[in-house]
């Protein structure tokens, strides 16, 4: 990734001179130049970064011999105190890809869980994911394809992506209702009273581009049509879903029918839809990152969505990208 594309990503997400920032940095040494070109563009936009890299084999070797006593409240306590964070990985985060014993095992994934916690205490929190081949080994994607795609994406002008962003979202602002028209004669109705349009330009998840909203969670209905449909990795055509007092209860294509049906029920409920604003995502590709953010796209989700306005609390969230008409009233 070029340092000229670092350091409009790190302009956009808000860094401000005088803040302290944290790099948290997911890779080895040998990547770790991908660091330490974030850290520089912090510099030069006038604001203190400090890094903390979380590489799989020093991981490794601290949690195989780790104690109870390690990582105290103190420790903790330091990374509450930042301003914001650029969670920037080379590779799947927190996934260690070595094997520990159960009881240290154990200590690294409560270390995880607290050091989440605590990183999302800060004012801002994005994730930057890092056109890497490692990274586009968990995307799907040929590597080549992977790199192409979301260097683009991360090539964006900033600046009106976020005017845009923002326009679209204050003038549905207030809006109460929402019909998504799809394929010949599908309409999904989504109650949006009381929730708010979100607008992600840079400061969340990137690459991005996208406005969002959690619709009212037991007042969708009716059916919505994808021309392409990704589920659990498989990737199913012409599929359609249909949705009643907000939970997914069927489908047109068999076996993705029977996926829902096996989920639990907070995992069905649609708490999502979203609008893609990014022009620099051009087609669908089937990485949800990227689809969720092309230009002229819609997305549903469902599961969690307490982190944005909603009410249902769940284990996962998972989106659905397709193709239609939307209105917003």
């Amino acid at each position: 990734m070029k340092r000229e594309t670092i350091l409009k990503i790190v302009k956009a997400s808000g860094v401000s001179a005088g803040e302290l920032i944290l790099v948290h940095f997911w890779g080895e040494d040998s990547e770790k130049e991908i660091a330490n070109s974030f850290l520089a563009a912090v510099a030069e936009l006038g604001a203190t970064p400090v890094l903390l890299q979380q590489a799989r084999s020093i991981n490794r070797d601290i949690f195989a011999s780790a104690k109870e006593s390690c990582f105290d409240e103190r420790y903790f306590e330091l990374i509450s105190k930042f301003d914001a964070v650029l969670d920037v990985f080379a590779c799947q985060p927190i996934v260690l890809g070595y094997s520990l014993e159960d009881e240290q095992m154990d200590l690294y994934r409560r270390y995880m869980a607290q050091l989440f916690g605590k990183l999302m205490e800060c004012k801002r929190f994005a994730q930057i994911r890092i056109p890497t081949e490692a990274n586009a080994a968990e995307s799907g994607l040929d590597p080549e394809d992977y790199i192409t795609r979301m260097n683009e994406a991360y090539d964006v002008d900033y600046e009106a992506l976020g005017a845009a962003c923002r326009q679209e979202a204050e003038k549905y602002a207030g809006a109460e209702k929402a019909v998504v028209h799809t394929g010949e004669d599908c309409e999904l109705n989504l109650d949006l009273t009381g929730r708010k349009w979100l607008a992600d330009a840079g400061d969340g998840d990137l690459p991005c581009g996208e406005i969002y909203i959690a619709p009212v969670e037991d007042r969708t209905n009716g059916t919505v049509f994808f021309e392409e449909f990704w589920l659990e990795d498989e990737k199913y055509s012409n599929v359609t879903l249909r949705v009643e007092n907000g939970e997914v209860t069927g489908s047109s294509d068999e076996a993705v029918a029977k996926l829902f049906a096996g989920m639990p029920r907070e995992n069905r409920i649609v708490c999502e839809l979203g609008l893609g604003m990014n022009p620099n995502v051009k087609s669908l590709c089937g990485y949800t990152v990227l689809d969720e953010k092309m230009a002229g796209t819609f997305h549903i989700a469902v599961g969690a969505n307490v982190m944005f306005g909603g009410a249902n609390q769940a284990t996962d969230h998972t989106d659905f990208v397709g193709k239609g008409k939307v209105e917003v009233k």
